[in-house]
């Protein structure tokens, strides 16, 4: 049995068909043939009709509008072929009459309304000028035809009564109207498959429309003969209008209600094949005088040369921004690292004996904007940046972005005294903060300086050697400029060293913790202790957390390895609570990117649950830098106090320090940094170490004095107020078993000044 999906096809075939046959086996009898192709028609029409007609009752809003216009359309048809079908067997005529072609132009002007109802629900507008290009050739090229060999030999025909050329010009104004939409509609349903159903619509009518002009011409030359393949053109049209409601579904037209604009369709030779036409027309018209053709033939070309010139210059633009975004940074505008590559070469090719200078800058603490305060706040920050040091230098200075937060500057004609005059201007320009939307951030830079041709003679050279005086300036404390020395090149070959080996160091258990007591200053008793992080290389020895710590927070691996330390100190931790050693609190370092790690809570849940150490023997140390982004920091210290986990803010008043955020930060503990502690030698009533355990003190926070090195400076501490310290005056960081002897010990007895290695912690 026939599918019914291919119903539409299958009577295609049938009317295609039953059309030969009949005009073959009829052909001697021009009535009934007639008749019959009529009949055929008429049947034809009323399928068609029929399935129009359900379409419409399917559809909801405003797209039943377009199936009711169809719907009449077919029906104005059908009466025309009715009317003169009735003619035919009443009064034995063979040609339609003029009842038959008002009917027939009212069905187009119909069909030309569903049309625009169409178009107007899809929203389109001429936002694609190659769109537009092409549908002002198709009509030009149309009009221009249908005016010289349709209308103008109607209005030059002086036998010709009105209402034949009235009828005659509704007929090609209606069909030139029908070609305009269905041109329109055809693009539209180019960029949508489910729209493909459509395509019988504008295919019927095209059909239609051919047929029409065909007929008008074949008619002027009285060769138009009824019952010809312009009848089953006719026939065709009907049913392949009528295919599109058959196959259509709600669903498949409901997108067509959005209003979306028709991009720029694929390059089409169509346009080019239109003005062909319209030469070739003219040639064989052997009619080369002003007339429609040759007007149309005009206008044509000189649309296809303003297109033209009109590309040319799209493309000069296209090329001239590919060119600026080859070489100019977007977000900055300034020169990228390409220009940079290139002026370079230039440099180097002339081989000046003048030295020029090249200015590395890198912005300090710049991940932790973007992480804390978000990237579109990084990018204000780069923005601005790139104003600063355009208002900090002369205007011939050349200004690159290489990428990230690094810029670098070249100073032709320079010396080591120019040079470092020009960085102490840069870094004074960075003195003032950064106003961003409702922030004030300070934003200070590390510069490091190479100089051509000491110090390199290519680009990539010349740029390491700057980074690594830059890095230089970041280990000395960020915010100054060094110049690069052939030392640096052993550093930064440590670093990379110590990179490299980091990342298989937990696997291969090269790490361990060391443990540092808490103490009560006054009684000297152990009240708690601090877990360590160490590194012993087998073959670099003892690496100083100093040199792979930051190391490891600029890689990530920091967030690993800071797992791996709390499961550590919580398991060790309980085991001295099992073995029935006092129960103290242990508290770890958590670094910024640990903290922010969306698993960081989940984490630390799990550890507690897998260790079993109670959550009240467990402090978590943070820096000021979590005062950045308060709310997300708020909301993990909240789970943290839920948990039972004790927190601290680390080397208190050296970072973000904000007193009005303070007092909202659910913390626990202040520790005040070994900075204002060493203070207290030269000045045992240091205001700002009293200052801030009064502070601590009046928000109900307890207080820890870290790095104490002297009596001198636990005797001022406990004058102050201060309850509990740690520093090498009291243990250096020891490994757990000798930390395992020191616990047993009720008290501890002071080192007489016992100052800490630079760079241990």
């Amino acid at each position: 049995m026939l599918k019914f999906k291919w119903l539409p096809a299958f009577l295609f075939i049938v009317v295609i068909l039953a059309f030969i046959g009949w005009n073959s086996i009829f052909s001697n009898q021009e009535w009934i043939r007639l008749v019959g192709i009529n009949g055929i028609q008429l049947l034809v029409g009323a399928i068609s009709f029929m399935w129009l007609y359900k379409a419409y009752i399917r559809s909801t809003g405003r797209k039943r509008h377009f199936w009711f216009l169809l719907s009449a359309g077919l029906l104005f048809s059908f009466t025309g072929n009715f009317i003169w079908l009735y003619f035919q067997v009443t009064h034995n005529v063979l040609y339609s009459n003029e009842f038959s072609s008002v009917f027939w132009v009212l069905s187009y002007f119909t069909f030309l309304l569903a049309l625009m109802n169409r178009t107007q629900l899809i929203g389109f507008t001429f936002s694609s000028r190659t769109y537009t290009f092409n549908l002002i050739i198709y009509m030009l090229t149309a009009s221009a035809i249908t005016y010289h060999f349709l209308i103008q030999p109607f209005l030059l025909a002086t036998d010709a009564s009105l209402f034949d050329l009235l009828l005659t010009l509704g007929y090609q104004l209606v069909d030139l109207g029908i070609l305009f939409f269905i041109i329109i509609l055809y693009y539209r349903i180019q960029s949508k498959k489910e729209e493909k159903i459509f395509l019988f619509i504008v295919a019927g009518l095209f059909l239609q429309i051919t047929a029409d002009s065909l007929s008008a011409y074949l008619s002027i030359g009285d060769k138009y003969l009824p019952g010809s393949f312009l009848d089953l053109m006719w026939i065709s049209a009907l049913l392949l209008i009528g295919g599109a409601a058959f196959y259509n579904k709600e669903t498949l037209s409901q997108d067509m209600e959005q209003k979306e604009n028709i991009s720029d369709q694929k390059r089409s030779t169509l346009p080019y094949v239109s003005i062909l036409s319209l030469l070739l027309l003219g040639i064989f018209s052997n009619s080369w005088h002003f007339n429609a053709l040759s007007i149309g033939l005009l206008f044509a070309f000189l649309l296809v040369l303003g297109h033209q010139l009109y590309i040319i210059n799209r493309n000069n633009k296209l090329m001239a921004e590919l060119r600026y975004s080859a070489y100019y940074d977007s977000l900055t505008g300034l020169a990228n690292r390409v220009s940079f590559i290139g002026d370079m070469k230039i440099i180097i090719e002339e081989k000046t004996e003048e030295q020029v200078a090249f200015l590395l800058i890198d912005l300090d603490r710049f991940k932790l904007i973007n992480d804390t305060l978000g990237h579109h706040i990084g990018d204000e920050i780069l923005k601005k940046t790139a104003i600063r040091l355009k208002n900090s230098l002369p205007a011939t200075t050349e200004i690159y972005r290489l990428g990230g937060d690094e810029f670098v500057i070249t100073l032709p004609h320079a010396t080591e005294r120019t040079a470092a005059e020009t960085a102490k201007q840069i870094l004074a320009s960075f003195e003032k903060p950064f106003p961003v939307r409702s922030h004030e951030i300070n934003v200070t830079t590390s510069i490091g300086i190479s100089l051509f041709p000491g110090h390199g003679t290519t680009s990539e050279d010349l740029l390491k050697n700057a980074d690594a005086a830059m890095y230089l300036s970041k280990e000395k404390g960020k915010n100054i400029f060094s110049f690069y020395n052939a030392e640096l090149n052993k550093n930064m070959m440590r670093k990379m060293d110590i990179e490299n080996h980091l990342v298989k160091a937990l696997e291969l258990n090269q790490l361990s913790l060391f443990y540092q007591p808490k103490v009560n200053l006054e009684t000297q008793e152990i009240v708690g202790m601090e877990a360590l992080l160490r590194w012993k290389h087998p073959e670099m020895g003892w690496i100083s957390p100093a040199e792979f710590i930051p190391v490891a927070e600029e890689t990530g691996q920091i967030v690993p390895i800071g797992k791996w330390v709390l499961e550590e100190a919580c398991r060790q931790n309980k085991l001295w609570q099992d073995q029935g050693l006092p129960s103290l609190k242990v508290s770890v370092n958590v670094s910024v990117l640990q903290f922010q790690s969306g698993k960081f809570i989940k984490n630390v849940k799990s550890i507690l649950m897998d260790t079993q150490l109670p959550p009240q023997f467990l402090e978590l140390e943070i820096t000021e830098s979590i005062m950045q982004n308060i709310a997300e920091s708020t909301e993990v210290l909240e789970q943290l106090g839920k948990l039972g986990v004790k927190t601290s803010i680390d080397d208190f008043g050296t970072g973000y320090s904000s007193l009005h955020v303070l007092q909202k930060l659910p913390i626990d503990t202040l520790k005040i940094d070994k900075a204002f502690i060493d203070e207290l030698d030269q000045n045992c009533k240091q205001p700002m170490v009293k200052a801030i355990i009064d502070l601590a003190l009046n928000l109900g926070l307890n207080i820890v004095a870290e790095g104490i090195e002297s009596a001198n400076q636990m005797e001022s501490l406990i004058e102050m107020g201060c309850p509990v310290g740690q520093g090498y005056l009291f243990s250096r960081p020891i490994d757990s078993l000798e930390f395992e002897k020191l616990i047993g010990l009720s008290t501890l007895t002071p080192e007489t000044d016992a100052k800490q290695p630079a760079g241990s912690s």
